[in-house]
């Protein structure tokens, strides 16, 4: 059903911040930094209706803590299978299976989806009759902006993106670890002070970000996290063809990349750099550039290209 006609009103609530709010009709309020909704006729704040597209790792974690919260109303879920949309259901606790034409209009939509499939997803909801005027919808990308979700503009939708700077390999351990996670923001103002304090609420620590910075703020992040698991799959694979099983490799060179961000915590790049490169030792960092290579041609070139990145930290910069 369509929200009310926009009208502006300021409106008190005891122990809530006074707002001037220009919206639907049901009043947004403050209660204990986080955004809600108030039924006029109802004095007792209820959580906005909540839409979940793409009911995956990153999208369940949220819904499952701002429901557990009760922060939201989950209401639709739309997933691209029944049988991980039931899933994922079962794991938020709440909300309903829906397709396109059953999904409902809802406050505050959450499109958790691949980048690639945010332009036409965006372009389908803006096609359908789920997006009222004032409704906020976000994406959690960490590459693209929400620019991307524009078509919903034409529906009178307030849009915004918030990229968790976290890891959602299981849901189960994210949602019992997401708090103090840092959380990249930008958007339109007015969707930010509905669906910020959300994040606030569940122990997310929140910057802004320049939407056309985006795509190297996302790449700082791949290199520090993704590439991370792709560098120590190289380190085990040496490990390996050296004589050491990974059963002993991995706990062995845990303490050393413990040790390692222990230094970076502690200062900078340049002083937390140790081995061959920082000594200078060139003879050897070619020997092992070709004995890595021998191992796997990318783990040589992997191991060429960091090398020569680790020499620019360095006074002397040797070419490698």
């Amino acid at each position: 059903m369509p929200f009310p006609s926009v009208v502006p009103f300021t409106i008190t609530f005891p122990a809530v911040a006074t707002l001037h709010i220009a919206g639907p009709l049901m009043p947004r309020l403050l209660l204990n930094g986080v955004s809600r909704l108030t039924d006029p006729a109802h004095p007792n704040p209820i959580p906005p209706t909540f839409n979940l597209i793409g009911p995956g790792r990153l999208g369940q974690t949220l819904a499952r803590l701002w429901h557990d919260a009760g922060l939201i109303t989950l209401v639709g879920v739309l997933g691209r299978t029944a049988e991980r949309t039931e899933a994922a259901l079962r794991f938020m606790g709440g909300g309903q299976a829906r397709d396109w034409n059953t999904l409902a209009p809802a406050q505050l939509t959450l499109l958790a989806i691949p980048d690639d499939a945010l332009p036409a997803v965006a372009s389908a909801l803006a096609a359908s009759n789920t997006i009222a005027p004032g409704a906020v919808v976000f994406h959690c990308s960490g590459a693209l902006s929400s620019t991307v979700l524009e078509p919903l503009h034409a529906r009178g939708a307030l849009l915004a993106s918030v990229h968790p700077l976290k890891s959602f390999a299981d849901p189960h351990r994210a949602i019992d670890d997401f708090a103090g996670t840092w959380c990249a923001c930008e958007g339109e103002a007015a969707a930010l002070a509905v669906i910020a304090p959300l994040f606030d609420a569940i122990g997310g620590r929140r910057f802004m970000l320049n939407a056309e910075h985006k795509l190297l703020y996302h790449a700082g992040a791949v290199l520090a996290c993704n590439h991370l698991v792709a560098l120590m799959e190289g380190a085990l694979r040496c490990m390996e063809q050296a004589g050491v099983p990974r059963a002993t490799a991995w706990p062995a060179l845990r303490p050393l990349i413990d040790g390692t961000l222990a230094n970076l915590d502690a200062g900078s790049t340049s002083s937390a750099l140790t081995g061959p490169v920082a000594r200078g030792d060139l003879a050897t960092i070619r020997q092992e550039i070709k004995a890595t290579a021998q191992v796997d041609g990318l783990v040589g070139e992997t191991y060429r290209i960091l090398s020569q990145l680790a020499a620019e930290l360095t006074t002397h910069k040797i070419k490698i």
